[in-house]
C-alpha cells in the first residue's frame, strides 16, 4: 500500500515535478488554490485552516510546502500590505496548519518548507528575502514543539525553467549563472530527488539543505 504524501501548492512548478516522477511511489494528495475544479482547496492568505484540516484524514508520512509568492515588490515601494501576505502566506499559515495537522502525521513524518538563497543574499523584495531567512527559524521553533516529527528545509538557487527563472532578463539570468557551480542554473530533478530521499531518511532532521550551485 502506498503511503501518503501531502502537498500544499499543487499547482506550482516544484509540485508538478514531484508528482510527474514520483505519483507511482506515493499516494499523493494536492491541495490548490482556488481551484473549484479539485477536491482539495486552500488559500493561504485564509485564516479558516479547519477548513482544510477537516477535508484530511490520512496518516501522512509528508507535508512539502510548495506554495509560496514570488518576489514583486522593491524595498522603495513596499507597504504594509504586501509585507504582512507574504509572511502570511510563508510563516504564519504553515504554523496554522501544522498546529492542526501533527496528530494526522506518522512517526517521524518530514515536514519540508522551500526557503532560498535570498534568506543568504538579500532580495530586492524584502518581504520575500525576510520570509525565506524566517523558515530557517520556523523549522528550529516548530521542531522543539513537534519533537515526534521531522523538519527539515531546502534552500533553492535560481532554477531552471521556474516561474522566477522565466520572469527573469537574460542578463539577470547570467549574473545568477555566474555565481554557481559551472555556471549552471539548478535542475529541478535534482530538487524533487532530494526531497524524496528527505522523506525517507530519517537521519537528516533540522537540516538546511543548500541546493544552490554553491552560491556565492
Amino acid at each position: 500500500m502506498k503511503e501518503d504524501v501531502l502537498i500544499f501548492g499543487g499547482n506550482s512548478f516544484l509540485a508538478k515535478a514531484f508528482n510527474d516522477k514520483y505519483k507511482d511511489a506515493y499516494a499523493i494528495h494536492n491541495v490548490y488554490r482556488n481551484d473549484q475544479t479539485k477536491q482539495l482547496n486552500f488559500d493561504f492568505e485564509s485564516d479558516d485552516t479547519e477548513s482544510i484540516n477537516n477535508k484530511l484524514n490520512g496518516n501522512y508520512k509528508a507535508v512539502l510546502f510548495f506554495q509560496g509568492l514570488n518576489p514583486s515588490v522593491g524595498a522603495k515601494d513596499i507597504d504594509v500590505e504586501h509585507f504582512s501576505r507574504m509572511l502570511k502566506v510563508n510563516l504564519v499559515t504553515p504554523t496554522l496548519l501544522i498546529k492542526n495537522l501533527a496528530g494526522k502525521l506518522s512517526e517521524g513524518a518530514l515536514v519540508l518548507f522551500i526557503s532560498s538563497v535570498a534568506k543568504k543574499k538579500g532580495s530586492y523584495d524584502p518581504a520575500y528575502g525576510s520570509a525565506k531567512a524566517g523558515l530557517i527559524g520556523l523549522m528550529h521553533s516548530l521542531a522543539n514543539a513537534y519533537n515526534q516529527l521531522r523538519f527539515n528545509v531546502v534552500s533553492l538557487g535560481l532554477v531552471e525553467n521556474s516561474p522566477v527563472f522565466n520572469n527573469m532578463t537574460e542578463d539577470f539570468r547570467q549574473k545568477h549563472a555566474g555565481r554557481m557551480f559551472n555556471d549552471e542554473f539548478i535542475k529541478v530533478e535534482d530538487v524533487i530527488n532530494i526531497v524524496a530521499e528527505l522523506i525517507n531518511n530519517k537521519s537528516i532532521n533540522r537540516a538546511d539543505i543548500e541546493i544552490d550551485g554553491g552560491y556565492n
